[in-house]
C-alpha cells in the first residue's frame, strides 16, 4: 500500500535535496583542473600550533586561523580548500610563491570571463598571462562598441566586464600581499609581518632588536621547512614561533583578545551551524504538518523539530557571545550582526509563542525564516562577517539599548510576515474549507488572525521604545534628537503602519484579510528601513 502523502513527498523531495546542499555551501566544482595545494595533510597537525598565533589584522588583533580563513574566503569565498585547513593552504603562498601561487584559488563569477580562463577558479600564474589581459580587453572593447551601436545596456554597460575583471584583481591582490600583512611581532601601536621588518633592517630605517630577530629566526625555520616539505621540522618550527611571539607580547605588555575563543568561533561557525538546525526544524515541523492524522507521530515530530530550532537558537546565541567578547562591545555594529541577531531574536519569540500558544506554525515559520536568513547573510556581498573596529560615531552605550530593542521588534515583524502571508495564502484557495491538503494543515483562519495580532503587539511597543532611544542618542551625538534623516523617517512610516494595524483592529473592527495586507505592507517598510535606506537614501545612517 502506498504510504500517504508519498507523491506529495516525492515532488518536494529534489527542493529539500537543493535545500540542505545551500545549508553546507555546497559549491559546483570548477570546470579547469585545480592544482593540488604543496603541502600534504601530515602538515595539518605541524601547522596547529599556529592557529592561536596573535596577527594584527584591519585594527584588530585576531588569531592566524582567523587571519588564513578571512584570507582564503577573500580569495575563494571559502574556508577550506580541498578539505584542507586554511593555515595549510595560506602559509604556502606566503612562503614558496612560484610553487604556491599555481593553485587555482581564485573565483571566477562571470562566466564569459570563466571561458577565456578555462575555469570557474583560475591560480595566480594564469591571472597573470598577458594574453589573457588581452583578451579580456577585447571583451570590454566590444562592450562598449556594442553600446555605441545602440544595442542596449541589458548587461550592466561598462560595468559588465570591469566590475568582475576589478573583483578577480582584487582576489589576486590579496594573494600577492599575504606575507606583507601577516603582522605577527607585535607592537604597542603598528604591528609588523616579517616581510615589512626585513625591509625596514634592509633600509636601515629600524635598529635590530634581540626580541625580533628570535621571532624572524622562527619564521625562516618554518619557510625552509615548507620549501623542503619537512613537517617534523615545520611542527618545530611552529611551536617556537608561537612560543616567540607570545614572549615578544609579555616582553613589550601588548594586550592580547582571547584567541582561543576567537580559533574557536572561526573552526565552529556557530551562525552557520545554527541554519543546519533551523533547516532540520523546518522539515520536521512540515512532517509534524503533513502526518498530523497518523497518530502519534506528528507530535513526536513537532517536539523534535522544537528540539532543533532552540539548538539552533543556542548556536545562534553562541555566535553572538562570541563576538561580544571578542570585540569587546554589543556586535550589533554593522548589517551582519544585526541581521543575525534579529534572527535569533526572532527564533526565540517564536519558541516563546509556541511553548505558551501549542502554535507550531510559530516553530515553523522561525526554522524556515532562520534558515533562509542565515544563508542570505553569509552569501549577499552587502553582509561582511568580518570583526571590525567600532566606528566612532557608533562608540555610545546608548547603541546597546537602541539597536538591541530595534531588532528585536524586527524580529516579531518577520514573523507576523510569514503569518500573514499564510492567512492571505490559505484565504485565497477555500479558507477554512479548502481541499488543498497543506493549507488544510495550518491552523484556521481565526487562529492565524489572533497569531498574527499577538505578535505585533510584541513588535509594536519594542519599536515605539527603539524610535525614542534612537532619538535620546540623536540629541546626546548630534544635538538634536529627530532630524529627519531617511532612516529616522522610514523609521517613523513602519511605526505609522503597525499603529494603524492596531488602530483601526480596535475601532474599526479590521480583522482578516485587510489586517494581513497591513502587516505586510509593515513588513515592506521594515525592509526598506532596514536595507533599502542604507543604499538608495544615504544619511547620518548610512554607516549601520
Amino acid at each position: 500500500m502506498r504510504p500517504p502523502f508519498a507523491g506529495f513527498m516525492s515532488f518536494f523531495r529534489p527542493f529539500l535535496c537543493v535545500l540542505l546542499l545551500i545549508a553546507v555551501g555546497v559549491e559546483a566544482a570548477p570546470v579547469g583542473a585545480a592544482t593540488p595545494i604543496p603541502l600534504g595533510r601530515e602538515w595539518d597537525a605541524a601547522l596547529k600550533p599556529l592557529a592561536t598565533l596573535p596577527v594584527q589584522d584591519t585594527g584588530f588583533v585576531r588569531s592566524a586561523l582567523t587571519y588564513a580563513q578571512t584570507r582564503l574566503m577573500a580569495i575563494s569565498d571559502k574556508n577550506a580548500f580541498e578539505h584542507r585547513p586554511a593555515l595549510a593552504v595560506i602559509l604556502p603562498m606566503m612562503v614558496d610563491s612560484e610553487q604556491a601561487h599555481s593553485v587555482a584559488l581564485i573565483k571566477v563569477e562571470h562566466p564569459e570571463l570563466g571561458r577565456i580562463f578555462g575555469g570557474k577558479a583560475i591560480s595566480l600564474n594564469t591571472f597573470h598571462k598577458m594574453d589573457l589581459y588581452e583578451k579580456m580587453g577585447n571583451l570590454y572593447r566590444e562592450e562598449e562598441s556594442r553600446l555605441r551601436r545602440g544595442e542596449g545596456t541589458s548587461g550592466g554597460g561598462h560595468n559588465k566586464y570591469l566590475k568582475p575583471i576589478n573583483q578577480i584583481e582584487d582576489r589576486a591582490d590579496t594573494i600577492d600581499k599575504l606575507a606583507e600583512d601577516f603582522a605577527i611581532i607585535p607592537a604597542k601601536d603598528s604591528w609588523l609581518s616579517p616581510a615589512q621588518l626585513l625591509q625596514k633592517l634592509r633600509e636601515g630605517g629600524q635598529a635590530p632588536d634581540a626580541v625580533d630577530m628570535q621571532i624572524l629566526q622562527a619564521w625562516d625555520d618554518l619557510c625552509n621547512a615548507i620549501r623542503t616539505n619537512n613537517p617534523e621540522a615545520g611542527a618545530k618550527a611552529a611551536e617556537s614561533l608561537r612560543l616567540r611571539v607570545f614572549d615578544a607580547v609579555a616582553a613589550r605588555q601588548v594586550a592580547l583578545p582571547k584567541l582561543r575563543l576567537d580559533a574557536f568561533y572561526q573552526q565552529l561557525q556557530p551562525f552557520k551551524v545554527s541554519a543546519f538546525f533551523y533547516v532540520f526544524a523546518a522539515l520536521c515541523y512540515g512532517g509534524a504538518m503533513l502526518f498530523r492524522q497518523m497518530g502519534p507521530l506528528w507530535r513526536r515530530l513537532q517536539w523534535v523539530g522544537f528540539a532543533f530550532l532552540a539548538l539552533g537558537l543556542a548556536s545562534g546565541v553562541l555566535g553572538i557571545g562570541c563576538r561580544w567578547i571578542l570585540a569587546g562591545r554589543a556586535p550589533l555594529a554593522n548589517m551582519y550582526e544585526s541581521f543575525t541577531f534579529a534572527t535569533a531574536g526572532m527564533v526565540l519569540v517564536a519558541l516563546v509563542f509556541e511553548a505558551i500558544q501549542r502554535n507550531r506554525l510559530a516553530g515553523f515559520s522561525a526554522a524556515v525564516l532562520g534558515f533562509v536568513f542565515m544563508i542570505v547573510a553569509h552569501k549577499l556581498p552587502i553582509f561582511d562577517s568580518k570583526i571590525n573596529p567600532l566606528m566612532p560615531a557608533l562608540d555610545s552605550i546608548w547603541l546597546n539599548y537602541h539597536v538591541v530593542t530595534i531588532m528585536l521588534s524586527y524580529s516579531a515583524f518577520a514573523l507576523s510576515f510569514v503569518v500573514a502571508l499564510a492567512y492571505l495564502v490559505k484565504d485565497s484557495f477555500g479558507g477554512d474549507a479548502t481541499r488543498l491538503a497543506p493549507l488544510k494543515r495550518l491552523p484556521s483562519l481565526g487562529s492565524l488572525d489572533i497569531f498574527n495580532y499577538k505578535v505585533i503587539a510584541v513588535g509594536f511597543p519594542l519599536l515605539t521604545i527603539g524610535i525614542v532611544l534612537g532619538a535620546v542618542w540623536a540629541n546626546t551625538a548630534w544635538g538634536r534628537p529627530w532630524g529627519f534623516d531617511p532612516k529616522e523617517t522610514w523609521s517613523l512610516i513602519t511605526w505609522l503602519v503597525y499603529a494603524a494595524y492596531l488602530h483601526v483592529r480596535f475601532l474599526a473592527g479590521w480583522k482578516g484579510r485587510r489586517a494581513a495586507i497591513i502587516a505586510l505592507i509593515g513588513f515592506a517598510c521594515v525592509l526598506f528601513t532596514y536595507v533599502g535606506v542604507n543604499f538608495l537614501l544615504p544619511g547620518l545612517h548610512s554607516y549601520a
